[in-house]
């Protein structure tokens, strides 16, 4: 309990075990408890305040026990100001399976499962050594439906009502049903995807970094697969409530959660799962539910998001897994290429790198390693049949071009000087099958200043660095 702020040690007090003793909390009509901002003529101002929240309210001298406006806290003598505020039925925001304003742009996601809901792709994770890497969305949407599986199929949005194959679910958080008290604190779920692309559509708009900064009245970005992109203000910073949801094996029962965030934004059904970031972009939280509010507040106004670090927790320190962020190169774990000699195959695909783009940042050269792979996986006389051919194949790669003045350097640097280290770190991974996605499977690049005749006919798949790349040459 924390006893320096009063307002926190009244919330701890009300939502702990000891709450069952203050009688006007045990009211049926009070949904939960929060650490927020005051509510005013419908909007909220800036004072921090105990929250009490109700699905409905009633005159007060109908009530036997009246919410006070006060809360003593014994030791500092504090009274700490209440505000009851009326809230909408809460429920999770699934789309079903037929709406049609999930395009295939839409990065919504959903369990390939009967009475499963469209939601939103929220995060990637990624395994810190093996380079797997996961889709971290609503458990309610990962693992919807009746009865989930370890393995099940999670789809990706592409235009029609059952998608394309994405991801398989491995762990899923299964809300606790409780007649009382908020014993839970996530509801999400994590699947491992199998398909490079998928990491490539999903890798366009990652955090850069994460916070659990969160604070009353700050701003925040929520990026929904039906709302899109919008503007949440922060009204309650921390919040323990109970809703009726639908649990599976179960059926429909109480749920309490703990340690939750409310907002003001106007999400829809198939939001669940959406990502918020904050002004500098890091990562905050998970958006979880939604409630419709009054017909003349506007759909959807309160949203209710976990903490980013409160979800993490849940996943990455039992199974070695990242928050991939915008600074990541995402590599998958793909078929191995070719190769006819591992150490002359490392040397090679190094000194490769190292001769095209010594000068550009990493990513362009974890691109170029890309093109090596996906000549390489094809096993054909044009492009070589091995890493090894690959890279020596005539005319393909400038820096093994006798009179080019980078091939003296190329040749003659050593792999273990510092220039080169990342290039033999990229070699290695290319070799080992964990390269792929960022250039969309590019078999074919060149310098943006150039325009040589096998590629003006074509429209480049990626731009990275001061290269073009394409996936569509013949």
């Amino acid at each position: 309990m924390d006893d320096a702020d009063p307002i926190a040690a009244a919330f701890e007090h009300l939502t702990s075990g000891d709450g069952a003793t203050v009688s006007w909390a045990r009211d049926e009509t009070v949904a939960g408890f929060g650490i927020g901002l005051r509510q005013s003529d419908g909007r909220h101002i800036d004072e921090r305040c105990l929250k009490v929240f109700v699905d409905g309210k009633r005159p007060r001298h109908r009530l036997a026990d009246p919410v006070p406006a006060f809360i003593l806290h014994r030791k500092s003598g504090t009274a700490v100001p209440i505000d009851v505020e009326e809230i909408a039925p809460l429920r999770s925001q699934g789309a079903a399976p037929a709406d049609g304003t999930l395009g295939a742009d839409r990065n919504a996601v959903r369990a390939d499962r009967q009475r499963a809901t469209w939601g939103s792709y929220g995060y990637l994770l990624r395994h810190r050594f093996d380079g797997r890497t996961y889709l971290l969305g609503a458990g309610h949407v990962l693992a919807g439906g009746p009865a989930p599986q370890v393995g099940d199929r999670v789809m990706l949005s592409d235009g029609t009502p059952h998608g394309q194959p994405a991801a398989r679910l491995v762990a899923w958080t299964t809300p606790v049903p409780s007649e009382a008290g908020y014993p839970n604190r996530v509801d999400a779920a994590i699947a491992e995807i199998d398909r490079p692309e998928t990491v490539a559509r999903l890798s366009g708009t990652l955090p850069n970094g994460i916070s659990g900064d969160i604070r009353s009245g700050m701003r925040l970005h929520l990026s929904g697969a039906v709302s899109g992109r919008q503007r949440a203000t922060v009204v309650c910073e921390r919040a323990s409530l109970a809703f009726e949801a639908e649990i599976p094996g179960i059926g429909r029962r109480r749920v309490g959660f703990r340690d939750q965030v409310f907002c003001r934004a106007a999400t829809q059904p198939g939001d669940s799962g959406a990502s918020l970031v904050n002004d500098r972009g890091r990562a905050v939280g998970l958006h979880a539910w939604g409630g419709d509010g009054r017909a003349d507040e506007g759909r959807g106004e309160i949203s209710v998001f976990t903490p980013i670090t409160t979800v993490l927790d849940a996943f990455t320190k039992t199974r070695e897994l990242d928050l991939v962020t915008d600074t990541d190169v995402i590599a998958m774990p793909l078929d191995r290429p070719p190769v006819d000699d591992l150490d002359d195959a490392i040397d090679l695909v190094a000194r490769t790198l190292y001769g095209e783009a010594r000068r550009e940042p990493p990513e362009t050269r974890f691109a170029i390693a890309e093109v090596v792979y996906n000549r390489a996986i094809k096993r054909s006389p044009r492009f070589g049949m091995s890493v090894e051919a690959v890279c020596r194949q005539p005319d393909q790669f400038s820096c093994w071009n006798a009179g080019d003045p980078n091939r003296n350097r190329t040749l003659s640097i050593s792999l273990a000087d510092p220039e080169i280290a990342d290039c033999v770190t990229i070699a290695r991974d290319l070799i080992a099958g964990r390269v792929g996605g960022i250039t969309l499977g590019a078999d074919h690049y060149h310098h943006r200043r150039v325009s040589p005749y096998y590629s003006r006919e074509h429209a480049p798949c990626a731009q990275i660095g001061n290269y073009v790349f394409f996936n569509d040459i013949p």
